[in-house]
């Protein structure tokens, strides 16, 4: 479904729209919606942002995806000949619907795991790209002002951020697609014990999004860090 139209009510009806924000950090939410779900594209689809990052990624990248959800991106970065993909969702009903729905159109090479982005299960420095489409975005449900974001959603972000860091190999990359804009973005990105640049696009017609582009290397010197008070 295209994110900047209006939803009809059969769409809002087979994505189980919530009465609350506070439901999209609900397992139990989302294990129920994968049930019955199966196919939805948060933000936009592939196609609309492919020519922002398909200069970052290779066909012998080694390329994690996380939370999969419903999503076709694996599929499409398959297509486009990127074959060494591991896919993770919290969720074992989105995780075993993904993987039936990847043997029967004989993707068999990506592998699709349940795994909390929390509490990434990979060794260091594994992953030439990590990426992910409106995942990280479910962590700033319920954080409180913007500008001045709840401890326990900065513990989050952060353990997040910390997880895709040490799975990125040196030189890899960590793509983004989301919501958040970065004056609030930029603040966690940019902590100092991380070693990537940051830089960002944007896309979509009418409502824009964003897509930031970290490149992992050995050191960043002389980057000014942006804290959440200097803006």
């Amino acid at each position: 479904m295209d994110s900047d139209k209006a939803p009809t009510m059969t769409q809002i009806q087979r994505v189980d729209i919530p009465s609350t924000a506070t439901a999209y950090t609900d397992p139990v939410y989302w294990n129920k919606r994968f049930y019955s779900e199966e196919h939805y594209e948060w933000l936009k689809d592939y196609s609309q942002f492919r020519h922002l990052i398909e200069a970052h990624i290779q066909p012998n990248s080694s390329v994690l995806e996380i939370g999969c959800g419903s999503s076709q991106l694996s599929e499409e970065l398959y297509k486009d000949e990127i074959t060494d993909i591991t896919a993770i969702d919290l969720s074992p009903v989105a995780v075993e619907k993904m993987q039936k729905r990847l043997i029967s159109k004989g993707y068999n090479e990506i592998k699709v795991l349940e795994a909390d982005m929390l509490d990434l299960p990979f060794r260091d420095e594994c992953f030439d790209v990590v990426i992910e489409k409106g995942t990280m975005d479910v962590l700033f449900v319920n954080s409180g002002d913007p500008w001045n974001p709840l401890p326990s959603t900065i513990a989050r972000v952060r353990a997040m951020l910390q997880g895709v860091h040490r799975v990125l190999n040196t030189n890899g990359i960590f793509i983004s697609i989301s919501f958040g804009q970065p004056h609030f973005r930029r603040p966690l990105f940019e902590d100092p014990e991380f070693t990537w640049s940051v830089e960002w696009s944007t896309f979509g017609d009418g409502f824009h999004y964003f897509c930031y582009i970290l490149k992992k290397e050995k050191n960043i010197a002389g980057r000014r860090v942006c804290r959440y008070q200097e803006l």
